[in-house]
């Protein structure tokens, strides 16, 4: 395996770190969250992570970084395909508000990384896969940010 390929293992398998963390962080904010409608919408993105995570191993498994387009560590290093996967810390002070801001951040994040891996692959069926994470990473940002409007900007 070269460089670039091993480097890309590590992104993917980032990514899927990223996707179980995700799922926690849902999980817990869902408990907290103090609407029903709030809490059954953090669950359902919860849920949607898993099957984000099962996506990006099966890709795994299917050997999708031997699809990637970078000829050296240069050309990846200077996508910064890592900044997409930095982690967002909250605070154990954190209001609701700021859960649901670090959730669009973190959305709109994984939403960026999935599109440029869809643009690296060589494999159709991979681009596909990465299309798909990204159009429902961002449709997470999307409901997440409609839940933030609702509560925190309703007459607007």
């Amino acid at each position: 395996m070269t460089d670039v390929q091993q480097t890309f293992e590590r992104l993917v398998s980032l990514a899927i770190q990223r996707e179980e963390e995700a799922y926690e962080f849902y999980m817990k904010a869902a408990e907290e969250a103090e609407f029903k409608s709030s809490a059954k919408l953090l669950q359902d993105l919860a849920h949607q992570e898993v099957t984000h995570k099962e996506k990006l191993q099966s890709a795994q498994k299917a050997g999708v970084c031997e699809t990637f387009r970078c000829d050296t560590i240069e050309e990846l290093e200077n996508m910064d395909l890592s900044q997409y996967l930095v982690d967002i810390p909250l605070l154990p002070s954190s209001t609701p508000q700021d859960v649901l801001i670090v959730a669009i951040k973190k959305e709109s994040a994984a939403h960026s990384f999935y599109k440029a891996l869809s643009e690296l692959t060589g494999s159709g069926q991979h681009r596909t896969v990465f299309e798909t994470l990204a159009n429902e990473e961002e449709s997470h940002k999307n409901r997440l940010q409609n839940m933030y409007d609702d509560i925190f900007q309703p007459d607007m």
